[in-house]
Parts: C-alpha cells; sequence; structure tokens
C-alpha cells in the first residue's frame, strides 16, 4: 500500500502531510486533491451559465435537475471519481483500480460507496428529468397539433369564403360586361336609326326644295315677261 501512495506521490496525484520516512498511518493521512471534494475549484458540472453551445442551445443546469430531484451533496461526489479515473487513464485497468483502491484506504473521510451512491442518485434525477421532457414534449406536440388544426381549418373557411366572394364578385362582374354590351349595342342602333332616318329625311326635303324651286324658275320667269 504504502508504494502504490509514493507512486501516486510522485505522479501528483496524491499529497500526505507525513513526511516519507515516517510510519504510515492510513488513518492520519490528508486529503488529496482527489480525495478531499473541498479542495478542488473546479464546477463539478457544467451549468446554463456557461457560454452556449452552437446553434443556440442552452445546456442543462445539472445542478438544478439533481437539487429538484432531491438528490443530496455527496462527501465525494460522482464526478470527482471521473476526474480521478481520467486522470490515471494511463494507467492499465487493474493498476488503476487499485490505485483508487489506495486512495479509498488512505483516507478514512470517504469510501468508494460515496461515489457510487452519488452516481447511482443523479441517474434516476436524470433518468426522472429525462421522462419529465418527454412528457413535456409529448404534450407540447399534442398542442401544437391541435394550433395546427385550428389554423388549417380557419385558413380553409377564410379562404373559401375568398373565393366564394371572388366567384360572386366575378359574377358580377360578368353580369355588368354583358349589361353594358346591351347597352352600348342598343345605343348604337338607336344612333344608326337616327342617322338614316335623318339622311332620309334629308333627302326628301332636298327633292321638295328642288321641286319648289323649280315651280319658282318656270312659273317666276312667265310671270316676269307678261
Amino acid at each position: 500500500m504504502k508504494g502504490m501512495m509514493d507512486f501516486l506521490e510522485k505522479a501528483g496525484l496524491v499529497k500526505r502531510d507525513f513526511p516519507k520516512d515516517a510510519p504510515e498511518n492510513e488513518s492520519s493521512s490528508s486529503a488529496t486533491a482527489f480525495s478531499n471534494p473541498t479542495s478542488a475549484n473546479v464546477p463539478l458540472v457544467p451549468t446554463s451559465s456557461g457560454e452556449p453551445v452552437a446553434d443556440n442551445n442552452i445546456a442543462l443546469d445539472l445542478d438544478s435537475i439533481y437539487s429538484n430531484h432531491g438528490v443530496n451533496p455527496s462527501l465525494y461526489p460522482a464526478e470527482r471519481l471521473m476526474r480521478l479515473i481520467d486522470g490515471l487513464s494511463a494507467m492499465d485497468e487493474a493498476t488503476r483500480q487499485m490505485a483508487i483502491r489506495a486512495m479509498d484506504a488512505a483516507d478514512e473521510s470517504w469510501t468508494i460507496d460515496d461515489p457510487l451512491n452519488d452516481a447511482a442518485a443523479k441517474m434516476r434525477a436524470l433518468a426522472a428529468h429525462g421522462s419529465s421532457m418527454a412528457d413535456n414534449l409529448q404534450q407540447l406536440e399534442l398542442e401544437t397539433q391541435v394550433h395546427v388544426d385550428a389554423v388549417t381549418s380557419r385558413q380553409e373557411k377564410v379562404v373559401g369564403d375568398i373565393r366564394k366572394q371572388i366567384a360572386e364578385l366575378e359574377g358580377l362582374v360578368d353580369r355588368e360586361l354583358s349589361r353594358s354590351a346591351q347597352e352600348i349595342a342598343t345605343q348604337e342602333v338607336n344612333i344608326k336609326a337616327a342617322r338614316d332616318q335623318t339622311a332620309r329625311d334629308l333627302a326628301e326635303v332636298a327633292q321638295v326644295s328642288q321641286r319648289l324651286q323649280s315651280l319658282s324658275s318656270q312659273f317666276g320667269a312667265s310671270k316676269t315677261n307678261s
């Protein structure tokens, strides 16, 4: 166990308060950067206060999700164990597990059950949140479909009424065109008849005037000679 802790300390993964040559006392070892959950300054989980992701999507506020589903703070959160595993990624699986168990044994302030229980509670919270999101989406889809159906129905009615009005207006246009054409034709017939009648009357006037002129010419000259 001491050799493993020396290795981890050299790797910068743990820090012990007692000197290397002092007797090893697993119960008195201080918490490391990984074994002491209060020593890290990096947030455990992303929140919605960060920069928006691509396409303006809003990141999940995991802290709020966990809190809303009753997940209590853990002495050793699951995220910290995941960070530790990432920090030991260069090790093979067996060595990595041995190192983690060595840290667990060296610090009595936490046990491996702490992050495991925290992970289980958070998984339940995420499952419940996911189910709630699915239900909300389904409800939104139903409400959206109802709205779409209402809009479609209203559109069909309004468009139908407009087309009916257009048909009625087109009928009025046709009737007005027909009536106007009929009136124009009547006026043209009337003016033609008036022209013809005037032409006949003028011809008759000219004929009568000519005859009268002839009469005056014939008898007027005789009267002058006598």
